[in-house]
C-alpha cells in the first residue's frame, strides 16, 4: 500500500492524496491550492482560458502527474487541422506551445498501458479546495461522493463563476471561422462533456480494483460531508476530509469513532484548527443572532455562506425567534430546492434582484436564470417562481422591521434601493456569520464592506484582527478593524481531534490541511501512545 500527498501538506485545502494498492490507483479528493495560488492570480489575472493545465503546472498549483489529466485541455482536439498556410502566425500541430513536456495524458497513458493510470476519484465535500483540480481530469475517471455533494457541485456550477467542472465540463476543440473579418481562421469551440458519479450511502462500501472504501457520513460547513475508510489487502486508511463535531449532525466524537471500527493502520486527519481549543456548538451562535435582531428597531442584514445549509438552518430560526421573516437570495433558493427543501413561505422569502435594465424585466434574468425562477434550462422550464412571489427592495423597504435579509459582499448594491431620501437605511444592523479574513485580499473586501454599512449608516459591531504571529507591537500597521463574528467553524478543534486520534488509535497518522503539522506530534506525546507520526513531503510516496 502506497500514500502520496500532492496537496494539503503545509497549506489549508488543494487535497490530493493518492492511494495505490495491487495496480489499482484512486484519489482522495482533488483540490485547487486556493492560498497557493493567490500568490500568483487575482480577480483580473488569471490562467490563461484555454491553457489552464500547463499554467498550472509551471507554477506548481496542480502536480506533474503522468496519465491523470485531459489531453484536449493541453492540445485541443483537431490540432492536425491547424496551418499557418492562411494566416502565417497561427500555430502548427507540431508547435512546443502545444504540448506538455514530460507528462502523459490520460489518453497518452491508456495508449500504451492499455488502462487508466487512475482508477476513481473519491469526493469528501463540495467545497473548491477539494473539488476545485478535478474537472482537469479525464472525464473516464469517475467520481464517489454522497447524494448531497453531488447534488451541491452540481448547483455551485449553475450558478456562481466559481465552478469546479467536476461532473459537467466542455471539450477543447479547434473549429474555423466561417465568415467574419479573418474567414477561415481557428478558434476553439466547444462540446458537452460529464464525468460519471457514483453517489454512496452512510455505511456503504464501493469497491474499485484492490480497493475498497466505505463512506461515512459526517458534519462539516457544507451538506453532505464525508469521510472515508480505505480497505487495501486488509490494511486499513481513515481519511478524515474536513470534520467537526459541534454542528446539528448528530454525531458525537465517540460516535464516530465507532462508526470507523478498529485497526486503522493510517489516519490521514485534517487540522485546519490544530492551533485552536475553541470550541462554540451552533446553538450558541443561533442565541447569539436572535439577541441582536430582537434588540434591532429596523432591518436586519446577515451575510454567510449560501452552500452553508446548517448556517441557514441556524438564521432561520433565530428569525423566528424574533418573529422575523428570513429573506434568502436566489442562489440558496435554488440549492434548497434541488436538496428538496424549499422552505415554507410564512417563514422564508426569496429577494429578488434588480438587474440588467434596473426595471425588473423577465428579460433582466436572461444570464442568472436562477435569479428569475428555479430553473437554470429555460428550454426545458422558464420558471418564475421567484419573478412571481419574491421580495423586491420597494417591499422591504416599506416594513423593514419584519425582516432579516440575506447580505453577501456581491449584493452590496442592492440596497441602495432600501435606502431612505437621505442615503441612509435608519435603525438597521448587520451581522457577519462567516469567517473571519484570512488574506489580505479578503481584508480589502472587509475595509470596502465596512465603507458601505457607515455610508448606509447601518450599524455593526467592530473589533481589532489578530496581532500577527511573532508581532507584539500593538499599534502595528498591519492590524485592522473588522466586523465581529457571530461564527463557528466547519472543522474541529485541538481537544477534538485530540480526543479522537486517541480514540481511532491509528497505527501512523499524517497530517493534513493544516498550517501545523508539528502540532500532531505534540498531540500524540500528550495521548502517550506509539503512533508514529509522519509529517508528509510533497509529491513524496509512502509505502507500508
Amino acid at each position: 500500500m502506497k500514500i502520496t500527498c500532492y496537496g494539503g501538506v503545509d497549506e489549508i485545502g488543494g487535497n490530493k492524496i493518492l492511494v495505490e494498492n495491487d495496480g489499482t490507483r484512486i484519489f482522495l479528493d482533488f483540490g485547487q491550492r486556493m492560498g497557493y495560488e493567490n500568490d500568483f492570480f487575482s480577480e483580473f489575472l488569471n490562467p490563461r482560458t484555454n491553457t489552464p493545465i500547463k499554467d498550472r503546472i509551471t507554477i506548481g498549483a496542480l502536480p506533474k502527474i503522468p496519465g491523470v489529466y485531459r489531453k484536449d485541455l493541453i492540445v485541443p482536439t483537431g490540432v492536425e487541422n491547424l496551418s499557418n498556410s492562411v494566416y502565417n502566425r497561427v500555430l502548427e500541430s507540431k508547435s512546443p506551445l502545444l504540448s506538455l513536456s514530460g507528462i502523459d495524458t490520460y489518453e497518452d497513458y491508456v495508449s500504451r498501458e492499455g488502462k487508466p493510470y487512475v482508477d476513481a476519484i473519491f469526493l469528501s465535500h463540495a467545497h473548491l479546495d477539494h473539488t476545485g483540480a478535478i474537472g482537469f481530469l479525464h472525464q473516464n475517471i469517475p467520481l464517489y461522493c454522497s447524494r448531497v455533494t453531488e447534488i451541491l457541485v452540481r448547483a455551485i456550477d449553475d450558478v456562481t463563476m466559481f465552478k469546479s467542472k467536476a461532473l459537467n465540463s466542455k471539450t477543447n476543440d479547434i473549429g474555423f471561422y466561417k465568415k467574419g473579418a479573418f474567414p477561415d481562421s481557428p478558434k476553439i469551440v466547444h462540446g458537452e462533456i460529464e464525468r460519471k458519479c457514483v453517489s454512496l450511502k452512510d455505511g456503504e462500501n464501493a469497491n474499485v480494483g484492490t480497493i475498497s472504501v466505505m463512506h461515512l457520513s459526517q458534519d462539516h460547513s457544507v451538506p453532505g460531508a464525508s469521510s472515508f475508510v480505505v480497505n487495501c489487502s486488509g490494511k486499513k486508511i481513515l481519511y478524515t476530509g474536513d470534520i467537526r463535531f459541534h454542528g446539528y449532525y448528530p454525531m458525537t466524537i465517540e460516535e464516530y469513532a465507532t462508526k470507523v471500527g478498529p485497526g486503522i493502520d493510517v489516519m490521514i486527519c485534517e487540522g485546519t484548527r490544530i492551533d485552536s481549543d475553541k470550541v462554540l456548538p451552533e446553538s450558541t451562535i443561533k442565541d447569539k443572532i436572535a439577541d441582536k435582531i430582537k434588540k434591532t428597531k429596523g432591518l436586519v442584514f446577515v451575510d454567510f455562506s449560501w452552500k452553508d445549509t446548517t448556517r441557514y438552518e441556524t438564521i432561520k430560526q433565530a428569525s423566528e425567534d424574533a418573529g422575523r421573516i428570513f429573506v434568502i437570495n436566489a442562489r440558496l433558493a435554488y440549492l434548497l430546492n434541488e436538496l428538496d427543501e424549499y422552505p415554507p413561505e410564512d417563514s422564508v422569502k426569496v429577494f429578488l434582484k434588480r438587474k440588467g435594465s434596473c426595471l425588473y424585466s423577465p428579460g433582466d434574468y436572461s444570464s442568472s436564470k436562477y435569479e428569475y425562477g428555479l430553473s437554470v434550462d429555460w428550454k426545458e422550464d422558464k420558471d418564475s417562481t421567484h419573478y412571481d412571489a419574491a421580495l423586491t427592495a420597494l417591499d422591504i423597504k416599506k416594513h423593514p422591521e419584519r425582516y432579516v435579509m440575506m447580505l453577501s459582499y456581491f449584493d452590496l448594491g442592492q440596497i441602495f434601493d432600501i435606502a431612505d431620501g437621505n442615503g441612509k437605511i435608519p435603525d438597521s444592523w448587520f451581522i457577519k456569520a462567516q469567517c473571519a479574513p484570512f488574506s489580505d485580499e479578503m481584508e480589502l473586501d472587509e475595509e470596502r464592506f465596512m465603507n458601505w454599512l457607515k455610508t448606509f449608516g447601518i450599524g455593526f459591531d467592530r473589533v481589532k484582527t489578530p496581532i500577527p504571529d511573532g508581532c507584539t507591537n500593538r499599534d502595528c500597521d498591519k492590524l485592522h478593524d473588522m466586523i465581529e463574528r457571530a461564527h463557528v467553524s466547519g472543522h474541529a478543534s485541538r481537544s477534538e481531534i485530540k480526543k479522537l486520534i486517541g480514540l481511532v488509535n491509528p497505527k501512523v497518522l499524517i497530517p493534513v490541511h493544516t498550517m501545523y503539522p508539528k502540532a500532531f506530534v505534540e498531540i500524540v506525546e500528550e495521548i502517550g501512545t506509539e503512533i508514529e507520526v509522519m509529517l508528509p513531503e510533497y509529491a513524496k510516496t509512502y509505502t507500508f
